[in-house]
């Protein structure tokens, strides 16, 4: 019985690790010591994910420069103005992304409930006390923390609108950013004070003037605007699903702050990303609205960040790493498993092949998007095709041979060819039917040398049938719109500094009329298709280059913008929209087989064994008495 005594012990030493194993560690408490001072990043700070956190490893994998993050004041001071408890997104986490080389940006947001009478999140609350948590917070983070997001998409009105966050109008919103935009800089005057992330769409959709621009009314009619910045160092936006839009989207608010004559201000695109409505692996919670596959998914990650750029964005961040356990909309590079989905391709694809760019060139021509990087010793020119049906395009080359890479990363070499390389770009999806707005898997051209020696691409012949037009060049110098040209100067001043005295200049502009967006509020629009003719397009569909103009109507589509800590809402059966059957990724031992489910198969297998073994030691020592 001894001998048994000691194998039963040593059994339950075993589970005992095993489930040592299985918790984890924990996060409870904030860290008692100074974090180690940041280490210079080895990415592009351009290029980021929202809560990279969730998955270091992973976001460091993927390139990402920096991250975003939700600090809720009705977490931190949840028992009242006195009450200090750590944040919603613990210090491990963020001194891990700090360390890791990736800059944090964070967003307050949350009024507690004793703040108002009310007792609700998204009350205006009393400038006092929110200027009181704004500087504890942002002395708390001093050294860590340099960008802060005030709110977030307050421009959403509806109080039945899951997106719905702030309730008061503009001029509440003002307030609070003055008063948050003072008490920052008092406690970090290197600090950047950022306008929340506002949808764009939302105003557009209702036909109602920016809310941009009404904000901006109220800041220059405030006597101290001027000598404290206008109270901002950065506006905000949350773009989705269309990247042609986006980049329209860019160019319209910056006509706005031009109007304004605040045009060295620089634009950020907080959140952008298509969710994808299938994933057989991981199929989303709820309705997902758009039918977007995998691969359209990845493609628009390609086709986002080339497209922002050439808009003039100084910082784009994907919305976002990974899934959560309660995700409905489960857009996430990874999924709950951790297991990669092809835009996490896709997106270190962005972060590889687009790093350095000094300068980004969007161009035209037909059916054929191109965007060109110049990233000084190398090119980028992205390609991709807005027709159904694949195209052959002929790009003036810079190099006697180039790198052709996919949106997957993979590459080959390909030879020049009488001045020029011939390349077959692919049919764009279509999934949703006319409601084209994601184009064909793009193709990136890499050469050795700027851009600047490259042939105008007017010159070049189209191989297409029919004939391509001649494209329109639009360049967008990344230091006029806002955007450095090395990472070390991006971390070192960003747009602010570096753009002033070197504004564009402001033309006497007028409210900008931009085609709606597919986005939070905008379904597409169902039309009849004519049989040998061209399916009727919603907004944003770009057909021969040129935009489509009747407008989606409001409805169903899913709300990427939604507050994360808030209760996610079903919709009945009875009123959940149709989805467009789409094709599903094939099974491979790669997708069943996930390094998580093989430790978990090891560790049952283990506790099955070591279970076992011992049953089988006590019945051999009864039978053997």
């Amino acid at each position: 019985m001894r001998k048994l005594r000691l194998t039963l012990k040593q059994s339950g030493v075993i589970l005992g690790l095993l489930l040592a194993l299985l918790t984890g560690p924990s996060y409870a408490q904030e860290p008692t010591t100074e974090p180690e001072p940041p280490i210079a990043s080895a990415y592009d700070r351009r290029f980021g994910l929202v809560d990279s956190f969730t998955n270091t490893a992973e976001a460091s994998a993927a390139g990402a420069g920096w991250t975003r993050v939700f600090f809720r004041w009705d977490v931190v001071q949840q028992g009242g103005p006195s009450d200090w408890k750590p944040t919603n997104v613990p210090d491990p986490l963020i001194n891990g992304e700090i360390a890791a080389g990736r800059e944090v940006v964070a967003v307050l947001i949350g009024t507690p409930a004793w703040a108002t009478d009310s007792q609700n999140s998204t009350a205006v609350p009393p400038a006092g006390y929110w200027g009181d948590f704004a500087y504890k917070i942002a002395s708390q983070y001093k050294g860590r923390i340099r960008h802060w997001v005030i709110w977030n998409v307050p421009d959403v009105d509806d109080p039945a609108s899951a997106s719905f966050t702030l309730a008061g109008n503009e001029e509440d919103y003002f307030r609070l950013l003055k008063e948050a935009y003072t008490k920052i800089k008092d406690a970090d005057p290197d600090a950047q004070v950022h306008l929340a992330g506002l949808t764009y769409t939302w105003d557009q959709e209702r036909g109602q003037r920016q809310y941009l621009a009404r904000l901006l009314d109220l800041i220059i009619a405030d006597p101290d605007a001027a000598a404290n910045n206008y109270y901002f160092d950065a506006v905000s936006y949350h773009l989705y699903y269309n990247p042609g839009q986006i980049r329209q989207t860019i160019l319209s608010v910056r006509d706005i702050l031009n109007s304004y004559d605040l045009g060295s201000k620089p634009i950020w695109i907080n959140e952008t990303n298509a969710p994808p409505s299938e994933d057989f692996i991981e199929p989303p919670a709820g309705s997902a609205g758009l039918s977007v596959t995998l691969e359209e998914q990845s493609a628009f990650v390609v086709q986002a960040f080339a497209a922002a750029l050439a808009g003039g964005a100084e910082r784009i961040a994907f919305n976002k790493l990974s899934n959560g356990p309660d995700s409905a909309m489960a857009s996430g590079l990874l999924r709950g498993d951790n297991s990669r989905r092809p835009a996490f391709d896709a997106f270190r694809t962005v972060t590889t092949y687009f790093a350095g760019t000094r300068q980004a060139d969007w161009q035209q021509a037909g059916d054929v998007s191109i965007v060109t990087l110049d990233r000084g010793e190398a090119t980028t020119t992205v390609l991709w095709n807005n027709s159904r049906q694949p195209v052959n395009y002929q790009l003036s080359a810079i190099a006697a041979e180039a790198a052709v890479v996919d949106q997957r990363g993979e590459a080959q070499t390909i030879l020049a060819d009488n001045g020029g390389y011939t390349v077959e770009l692919p049919g764009a999806t279509c999934s949703n039917g006319e409601y084209c707005f994601i184009g064909g898997a793009p193709l990136l051209i890499v050469e050795a040398g700027s851009a600047e020696q490259r042939v105008v691409l007017s010159e070049m012949s189209a191989l297409a049938e029919p004939s391509l037009a001649e494209p329109a060049l639009d360049q967008t110098p990344l230091a006029e719109a806002g955007t450095v040209s090395s990472v070390d100067a991006l971390s070192a001043g960003e747009a602010a500094e570096i753009a002033a005295g070197e504004a564009m200049a402001a033309p006497a502009v007028q409210e900008p009329v931009a085609t709606p967006a597919p986005t939070l509020e905008s379904p597409p629009q169902p039309g009849p298709e004519s049989e040998g003719s061209v399916p009727a397009q919603p907004a944003n569909a770009v057909i021969g280059g040129e935009q489509a103009t009747s407008p989606p109507e409001p409805g169903i589509l899913p709300d990427p913008d939604a507050d994360p800590f808030a209760a996610p809402a079903e919709l009945p059966l009875s009123e959940a929209p149709e989805t467009t059957l789409t094709p599903v990724p094939p099974v491979t031992i790669g997708t069943v087989l996930t390094p998580t489910r093989l430790l978990w198969l090891f560790i049952i297998g283990l506790v099955v064994f070591t279970v076992a073994y011992g049953i089988q030691i006590a019945l051999w020592y009864r039978f053997k008495r």
